[in-house]
């Protein structure tokens, strides 16, 4: 039975809260990847960085408009 209640609830889809703390937090490392960016010296490792970061803006959005179509709470 907790196995049953335990695999109902991992299978529910997450909730606007959640997708949009998860948007944050890539938020956050993209801004840490781009101050990163003005620190590093060599030129392939900063447009590593800076794509990173511009991909982690994209995944972020995605995720952002995920949240409109997710259930509250």
């Amino acid at each position: 039975m907790f196995q049953k209640l335990q695999t109902a609830l991992s299978e529910r889809p997450p909730s606007k809260e959640a997708i949009l703390k998860q948007a944050d937090g890539l938020r956050d490392l993209a801004r840490r990847a781009r101050r990163l960016t003005g620190t590093v010296t060599d030129e392939g490792d900063r447009r590593r960085l800076t794509r990173y970061s511009e991909e982690l803006d994209e995944s972020a959005a995605r995720l952002e408009k995920a949240a409109v179509d997710a259930r509250t709470g």
